[in-house]
C-alpha cells in the first residue's frame, strides 16, 4: 500500500498560508524580496511519516507550503506517485481550501482513500463527514499512533472499530471512536521526517536568528489553561506535560547541525520551560557534549529567573520567544493566562542584560481589550525595549474556551472559516472595541506607527 501524508498547498491573493506546524494558523505575506519568512517545520506530518517507516509502511511527504507549490503541481506530483492513501493536515481558515484540494484527488482517482487531520476536523468529524462523501476518514487530535492503526487496518481489511481517535462510515452511519490518550513515551516516536523535505526553507528567524535555522521539539504539552490555545484544548484534549529524553534531544540536534550544516536550532515547544530540572538537564547535556551552535526557545517569563537564564546564558542560548499577549493583569485573567506579569517583566529585563535576545508576543483583542489597555501595552514595550516583537488578533478557533466564550457574548462576528486569519481579519469585537477599530490598530502595532 502507497500512502502520502501532506501539507496541502494554501496560496491566496494576500500572500501564503501557514497551517501544519503553526499553533495560530494564519496569512503570511511575502517579504519585499518575494522569499516565504516564517515557514514551521510540520511536526505532526513528518513525525507520522518516521513512526510509519519504522513500521516498513510505504509513505512519502509532501510540504507543499514549505516548498510553494500551486494546487496543479501538487496534484500532478500526487498522480506520479499514485498513493493508495491521501492524508491531508487541514486547519480553520484553510479548511475551504483543504475540502477542494481533497476533492480534486478524489475527482482524478475514485479509489484513492482520502483522509484528513488537523485540529479543525478534530472539532467537526461529523459535520464533515456528512457534508463530503468523498471525505473517507478523520483523525482526532494527535494522530501519529492512529493513522498507523488505520493502514494496518485498511491492509488487513479489518474493521475499525478499535482505531481510537478515528471518525468513519460504516455503510450509512458515521462513527466516531473514543478519543486516544495522548502518546505518553514521546521517545517511542523516531525523530521527524526530513530527508525528503525542503528543509531549509523552514524558518523561525525572530531576532535575527542565523539562517538555515531548524526548528526541532523537546516536550509536547503545556499544564497552564490559556483559553485561547488550539493545540492543548484541541490535538492533545489535555493538559499534560510531556518529555522526550534529554540525550536524545541533543542527539538530534548534534545530528541536524552535522548532516545538514544549519546555524541555529529553535525548539518550539509548546513551553520549553515548565519543568526547571528537565531544562537543566539538557543544558547540562548540551555542555557536556560542546555543543555550540545557538539556539533558542518558547518559554514563559514567569517560570524563568536569574540562576536559570544563567545557565541557559551559559548553555549557548540565543534568544527566547516570551508569549505576554497583553500589558494588563485584567485581560490575562480573564483569557486564564495565569501569568504573573511583574515576574515576567524582570525575567524579560535579565534575559536582555545577560545578552540573550527577546522577542514578545501580544494578542490583541482578547476579553477586556479597550483603548486604555492597549496604550498599556504600547507603554510596556516602549519600557521593555525587546529586540523585536509580534501582534496578532485574538482569533477564537473552534475547540477552544475562548471559541464558546466570544460565542455566548455575541461577540463572534463571523463564522466563515476562511475569515480567521488574526494576521489581518479579526471575526470578533469586543465590550468597548469593534473588529474594523481592532483591524486598524494591528495594522499600526505592526508598522510601529503608534504615538503615545
Amino acid at each position: 500500500m502507497k500512502i502520502l501524508l501532506a501539507n496541502p498547498p494554501w496560496i491566496t491573493k494576500d500572500g501564503y498560508g501557514v497551517r501544519a506546524g503553526s499553533r495560530w494558523p494564519f496569512i503570511s505575506s511575502l517579504e519585499k524580496n518575494g522569499k516565504r519568512g516564517y515557514v514551521p517545520f510540520p511536526f505532526f506530518l513528518s513525525y507520522a511519516v518516521s513512526f510509519l517507516k519504522k513500521h516498513k509502511k510505504n509513505v512519502i511527504l509532501i510540504d507543499a507550503v514549505a516548498e510553494g507549490l500551486t494546487d496543479a503541481v501538487f496534484l500532478e506530483r500526487i498522480k506520479n506517485y499514485s498513493p493508495n492513501v491521501v492524508v491531508l493536515e487541514t486547519s480553520s481558515p484553510s479548511i475551504n481550501a483543504d475540502i477542494l484540494i481533497a476533492s480534486s484527488i478524489k475527482n482524478k482517482s475514485k479509489n484513492i482513500k482520502i483522509v484528513l487531520a488537523g485540529p479543525h476536523v478534530s472539532i467537526f468529524p461529523f459535520q464533515i463527514l456528512e457534508k463530503y462523501d468523498y471525505i473517507d476518514y478523520i483523525l482526532i487530535g494527535e494522530y501519529e499512533y492512529t493513522l498507523l492503526d488505520l493502514i494496518d487496518c485498511l491492509e488487513k481489511g479489518e474493521g475499525y472499530f478499535n482505531v481510537l481517535s478515528l471518525a468513519y462510515r460504516e455503510g450509512d452511519m458515521i462513527k466516531i471512536n473514543k478519543r486516544r490518550p495522548t502518546i505518553r513515551d514521546l521517545n517511542s516516536l523516531p525523530w521527524p521526517e526530513r530527508e525528503s523535505l525542503a528543509i531549509y526553507n523552514y524558518n523561525d528567524g525572530f531576532c535575527d536568528l542565523p539562517k538555515p535555522n531548524v526548528q526541532i521539539m523537546a516536550s509536547r504539552g503545556c499544564p497552564f489553561q490559556c483559553s485561547f490555545c488550539l493545540w492543548p484544548q484541541v490535538m492533545y484534549n489535555e493538559h499534560n506535560y510531556r518529555k522526550r529524553d534529554p540525550k536524545k534531544v541533543v542527539d538530534e540536534m548534534i545530528w541536524l547541525i552535522n548532516k545538514y550544516d544549519f546555524k541555529a536550532i529553535y525548539f518550539d515547544d509548546d513551553t520549553f520551560n515548565i519543568d526547571r530540572k528537565y531544562v537543566c538537564d539538557i543544558c547540562n547535556e548540551i555542555k557536556n557534549r560542546n555543543f555550540k551552535t545557538p539556539w533558542a526557545i518558547m518559554a514563559r517569563a514567569d517560570l524563568m529567573d536569574e540562576e536559570l537564564l544563567k545557565f541557559l546564558k551559559q548553555s549557548g542560548l540565543y534568544a527566547v520567544k516570551y508569549g505576554i499577549e497583553s500589558a494588563d493583569n485584567e485581560i490575562l485573567d480573564r483569557c486564564d493566562k495565569d501569568m504573573n506579569l511583574e515576574r515576567s517583566i524582570q525575567s524579560i529585563k535579565v534575559s536582555k542584560e545577560l545578552g540573550i535576545k527577546v522577542h514578545l508576543t501580544f494578542c490583541l483583542g482578547l476579553p477586556g481589550e479597550n483603548e486604555q489597555s492597549i496604550k498599556k501595552t504600547i507603554r510596556f514595550i516602549e519600557e521593555i525595549s525587546p529586540d523585536s516583537f509580534q501582534f496578532s488578533l485574538a482569533t477564537p478557533f473552534p475547540g477552544t474556551k475562548y471559541f464558546e466564550f466570544v460565542r455566548q457574548k455575541g461577540w463572534l462576528l463571523s463564522e466563515d472559516w476562511t475569515d480567521f486569519n488574526g494576521n489581518g481579519r479579526s471575526v470578533i469585537r469586543t465590550k468597548d472595541l469593534s473588529k474594523e477599530y481592532l483591524e486598524r490598530m494591528l495594522i499600526v502595532l505592526q508598522t510601529k506607527k503608534y504615538t503615545l
